[in-house]
């Protein structure tokens, strides 16, 4: 039996889900703490921000969250138009794209100052690259995993836990450990980002650029071999 088209993609490498973990939640904590309590990643927060700052009348502060979730749902529809544009001309360099553009926007970001009057910018920056690497990278291994947030994944790893655990299926607890390392993971990228802050400001944005590059780099070996996982 031959391999399939999905099992060649080297975006299911687990490596590489780790890494954009790792930068999920690190870009998490970078525009939380550095950039005016905004989750840029992850859109439940700042709908339920906005919602609050409306109800209570501060109109003044309700569109710093509402930016970043109009950037969050154009940089949706660009990752797609994207892999539209490149499957048309037979190009398979779709998430290499998405990730070139996000270092790129991390970058201009970096060149942005701190500050109330800047910060918007940049919040809607991080939320529209965020959205790409979401949209193109959402299946490792088989399985439906975000590196962008971690709700979902802490679902699921409950759902394998519980199948794999009462009803004895080994496979499920496998995929449970899979499911747990990216909510380890996650966690640890936030929690890296927030050292970061402390020390670098505006330039806490290159780690998560060179991780980026990384996941290239891994990307690019994994087609090389054309190795199935």
């Amino acid at each position: 039996m031959g391999k399939s088209t999905s099992a060649l993609r080297p975006s299911q490498r687990m490596r590489v889900a780790y890494v954009l973990t790792v930068v999920g939640g690190y870009l998490d904590a970078y525009t939380y703490i550095k950039r005016g309590g905004v989750f840029a990643n992850a859109q439940t927060g700042n709908v339920v921000k906005m919602g609050i700052a409306i109800a209570r009348g501060a109109q003044d502060t309700y569109l710093q969250y509402l930016l970043p979730i109009g950037a969050f749902a154009l940089g949706l529809f660009c990752a797609l138009a994207i892999q539209d544009q490149l499957e048309e001309r037979g190009i398979r360099l779709k998430r290499r794209a998405v990730l070139a553009t996000e270092i790129a926007g991390l970058a201009v970001v970096g060149l942005i100052p701190l500050g109330e009057a800047h910060n918007a910018l940049a919040n809607c920056i991080v939320s529209f690259v965020a959205a790409m690497q979401y949209e193109a990278f959402s299946t490792f291994r088989g399985d439906a995993i975000a590196t962008t947030m971690t709700t979902g994944n802490l679902r699921k790893f409950i759902d394998a836990l519980y199948l794999g655990t009462v009803r004895h299926d080994p496979k499920k607890l496998a995929q449970a450990a899979r499911f747990f390392s990216i909510v380890i993971i996650f966690a640890t990228g936030a929690l890296l980002g927030t050292l970061a802050c402390n020390l670098w400001d505006r330039a806490a944005v290159v780690p998560p650029i060179a991780c980026l590059l990384l996941a290239i780099v891994f990307i690019t070996v994994l087609r090389k071999q054309n190795m199935s996982e």
